[in-house]
C-alpha cells in the first residue's frame, strides 16, 4: 500500500468505488457460470450479493460526489494483493461448489475488504480518510458477519444441498 493512497481522500475513494464496482461485476460473472452449470442456488446466492455490491458501490459514489476522482488504469490502482480485495479470484470458483463452500468464499472477500480498509483507517492521518475507511471496514465486517450466520444457519438446518451430480463432461485440464 502507498503512502499516497492512505493520505490523498481522492485516490482513496477512487480506489474505494472501483474495489466495489469490482466486486460486483465479478459476483455476476460468478452467477452467470453457476447458471450455465445448472447450479441455480449458487446463481441466485451470487447475484444477491453482487446486488449488496452494488448498494454499497452506489454508497460510495454518493460519498464521492463534490470530489474530483482521478481516472486511473486498471494498473494504477495499489491493492494488498493482484486484485481489489472484496474480488473473488477465478481460480476458486468451482462449477461443482456447493452453497457452504460459496458462503465461506464470500466471508473470506468480505473480511479481506475489511482489513484492507481498516489497514488504511490504521495508516492514514487524514481525519477523512480514517473516518471513510474505519465506516467501509465496519460494514464489510457486518457483510461477513451476515453472511457467518447464513452459513451457520445453513449448517445447523443440516439442508446441505445434495452434490451436484457428477459432471460427465469435465473441463479438460492441460497436462
Amino acid at each position: 500500500m502507498t503512502n499516497e493512497l492512505v493520505s490523498d481522500l481522492r485516490l482513496f475513494l477512487a480506489h474505494s468505488l472501483e474495489l466495489e464496482q469490482e466486486s460486483a461485476e465479478r459476483l455476476r460473472e460468478f452467477a452467470d457460470t453457476m447458471r450455465h452449470h445448472q447450479q441455480r442456488a449458487l446463481a441466485e446466492l451470487f447475484d444477491e450479493l453482487a446486488t449488496y455490491s452494488d448498494l454499497h458501490a452506489r454508497e460510495v459514489a454518493a460519498i464521492c460526489e463534490g470530489h474530483s476522482l482521478p481516472h486511473l488504469k486498471p494498473w494504477e490502482f495499489t491493492w494488498p494483493d493482484e486484485e481489489p480485495p472484496e474480488t473473488g479470484a477465478y481460480a476458486r470458483l468451482r462449477y461443482e461448489m456447493r452453497p457452504e463452500t460459496a458462503l465461506r468464499l464470500m466471508i473470506e472477500q468480505e473480511s479481506a475488504a475489511a482489513d484492507f480498509y481498516a489497514d488504511v483507517a490504521a495508516r492514514s492521518a487524514d481525519p477523512e480518510i480514517v473516518k471513510y475507511a474505519a465506516e467501509f471496514a465496519a460494514e464489510e465486517r457486518e457483510h461477513a458477519s451476515l453472511l457467518q450466520a447464513r452459513l451457520a444457519a445453513l449448517q445447523q438446518e443440516g439442508s446441505a444441498a445434495p452434490a451436484p451430480a457428477p459432471d460427465i463432461d469435465p473441463p479438460h485440464q492441460p497436462d
